[in-house]
């Protein structure tokens, strides 16, 4: 009498590898964007750049609100603060937005419908 073979963990695992195979890559998907390859590398990095600066000025703000110096110094290294986040932020969100351009240019025309 044959039993039903119940899946052990490593055979679901192996299941999950084989559909992951099976997902469609970028190329497959019309609904997906499409990006130049020197693009991507560059949309990539530049919102790394920007994660990367919001972190450092949430660590050092945390800093600032924890440190036992004068209430004057700290309102003046806080306004600091802020102000540097917010050049450093504002380049950074240009510099994407000038990607986010380029990468609508690149893109290819719709299909256009025909009619017959």
């Amino acid at each position: 009498m044959a039993h039903p073979q119940t899946d052990t963990p490593a055979r679901e695992q192996i299941k999950r590898d084989e559909q992951a195979h099976k997902m469609p890559t970028r190329l497959d998907r019309a609904e997906g964007p499409f990006y130049p390859d020197d693009l991507l590398p560059r949309l990539q990095q530049t919102l790394a750049l920007l994660a990367d600066v919001q972190i450092r000025f949430e660590i050092e703000r945390d800093f600032l609100e924890d440190w036992s110096g004068s209430a004057e110094v700290k309102d003046c290294l806080v306004a600091e603060l802020n102000r540097c986040h917010t050049a450093n932020r504002g380049r950074l969100a240009s510099c994407l937005a000038q990607l986010q351009r380029e990468a609508r240019s690149s893109e290819p025309a719709p299909p256009k419908r025909t009619d017959h």
